[in-house]
């Protein structure tokens, strides 16, 4: 019965990271963050994973199914695809983007979801870069 819940969360996770992708290509990103919620400030970002099982458990799918998808879903479709499940669920969340620079000083931006008190996807590569922005999502 795990298994089956599973493969049906990476189905649906394939589904609206697909979704998130068409979204945006075909729409500016201001229209998009306005869909998905209210657009604030970000505050220091803590790294741990979600408290929460079945917040993890969409984490996790959206990770599978990235990996299975034709292209190479980045971070920020995996982190809308990840809210837009998590909103469908009625759980809270907030996508974040943040900056810094790498190597040779060549600019480096990533996005991250947060949720459950801890980081859904994208929380790795999400270490020392300073966050600009946090993009509540709205109530489920």
């Amino acid at each position: 019965m795990r298994r089956t819940a599973h493969r049906l969360r990476v189905v649906e996770a394939a589904a609206m990271l697909s979704f998130a992708m068409l979204l945006l290509w075909i729409l500016p990103f201001r229209r998009v963050a306005r869909l998905v919620g209210r657009v604030e400030a970000a505050g220091e970002t803590s790294l741990p994973p979600p408290a929460d099982a079945p917040v993890r458990a969409v984490g996790r799918a959206v990770e599978a199914a990235a990996r299975r998808l034709p292209w190479r879903p980045l971070c920020l479709p995996q982190a809308l695809a990840a809210s837009l499940m998590l909103r469908r669920r009625g759980v809270p969340s907030a996508l974040h983007i943040g900056v810094a620079m790498g190597e040779g000083r060549k600019f480096q931006a990533h996005a991250w979801l947060v949720a459950a008190g801890g980081v859904v996807c994208g929380g790795p590569a999400a270490v020392g870069m300073t966050p600009i922005a946090a993009i509540r999502a709205r109530g489920g």
